[in-house]
Parts: C-alpha cells; structure tokens; sequence
C-alpha cells in the first residue's frame, strides 16, 4: 500500500496543485505564487492570462501521471517505477512552461 502511494503521490500533488491554481489564481504580479516567467511577469495581462491557462495543463499533467504511477505500479519494479512517473512529470512540467509561454505569445505577440 504505501509503494501505491509513493506511485500516486507525485501527480496527486500536482493535480492538486492546479485546482488550488485554478480556484484562487494570484491577483497581482509576484515572486511567490503563480506562473513566474520573465515573459509572464512581463505586464498585467500576461499574468493573468498565464495564471488562467497554466492550471489547467497542471491538472492534466497530474492526472496523467497519476495514471502513469498506478501503471508502473502494476507493472514496473518499485523503483524504477517512482523513477519513471518522476521522470515523466519533470518532462510534462518543462512542456507545459514552454507551452504557456507559447500561448502568452500567439495571444500578446513577441517577446
């Protein structure tokens, strides 16, 4: 029960993180909570654009791997199973920053 758990818990944790996001997004441009970017601390709007959008691909991410983590405990050895679920979030979260910054850009033009 408890290798469950560490399976489970990386992308619980972000899952729960993006709902947090998502229902109180910060309000102001700040160095503590948000999507801190130099392009997304850039202005007002791209703050809060970024701070809109950001959330849900943290909801996604935590659900995927979530799954990933009761897969690989089903069928990858404990650790290398920890391993890879942490792996694979590092490389989603990366996605999702270059993607966020990707949207700031489509909507608000260059940096």
């Amino acid at each position: 029960m408890r290798m469950l758990l560490l399976h489970l818990l990386p992308g619980l944790l972000l899952f729960i993180a993006g709902i947090i996001f998502r229902t109180w997004p910060p309000k102001q441009i700040n160095w503590l909570y948000g999507f801190r970017t130099h392009y997304s601390m850039r202005d007002q709007p791209n703050w809060d654009e970024a701070n809109r959008y950001h959330p849900t691909l943290l909801i996604g991410i935590g659900m995927i791997a979530t799954l990933a983590g009761g897969l690989s405990y089903l069928f990858v050895p404990p650790k290398l199973g920890i391993l890879l679920v942490v792996a694979l979030m590092l490389v989603l979260l990366m996605g999702s920053i270059v993607l966020t910054n990707e949207h700031l850009k489509r909507k608000y033009g260059k940096w």
